[in-house]
């Protein structure tokens, strides 16, 4: 085999490898658009039970917006609300309820209250594949305050997880 057709053979197989790898970290990077709809119409799902109208938000892994929703007849503040709800989440890597109770005054996370754009709320929940955070997404408007909000999107999370895998599953 001439050093031509090797070189040739290993530029070709070092091409495929990285285009199935580049296929596999971009499903990684963060969020999409397809995802993020599949959260929200999950959370959609849960405010018809719930009887609520809320807003909705999802963000990225580096917490910049995907997708808002704002709810039919919903307060003006809750899309603002469900956007740092998310980025919350986002940027702590677990549900704003859990961050609430682990920032109040006196704890030693105390000052990360103090970030921008965060808030100790209720309704941020991150999107987990594998163990990795890529991205989040939040809720505000429920009839079930805090809690309700954190289930709301808790089923959003869900739905655009099983989305990705389902995804990475078929490639």
């Amino acid at each position: 085999m001439s050093s031509f057709s090797t070189c040739v053979k290993g530029i070709a197989f070092a091409a495929a490898f990285g285009l199935m790898g580049s296929t596999a970290y971009a499903q990684s990077l963060g969020v999409n658009a397809e995802q993020a709809m599949a959260a929200i119409a999950a959370m959609q799902k849960y405010a018809v039970k719930d009887g609520s109208n809320p807003s909705y938000a999802v963000v990225d892994r580096d917490g910049k917006v995907v997708l808002l929703m704002s709810g039919n007849n919903a307060a003006p503040h809750n899309l603002g609300l469900a956007q740092r709800k998310a980025y919350t989440a986002n940027m702590f890597k677990m549900p704003t309820i859990a961050w609430r109770d682990k920032s109040m005054p006196g704890q030693p996370e105390a000052s990360e209250r103090d970030m921008p754009d965060v808030i100790p709320l209720g309704g941020g929940v991150p999107i987990m594949v594998g163990g990795e955070v890529i991205g989040a997404v939040g809720a505000s408007g429920t009839r079930g305050g805090q809690e309700g909000d954190t289930a709301c999107a808790q089923a959003g999370a869900d739905a655009a997880a099983a989305l990705v895998n389902r995804l990475q599953a078929s490639n």
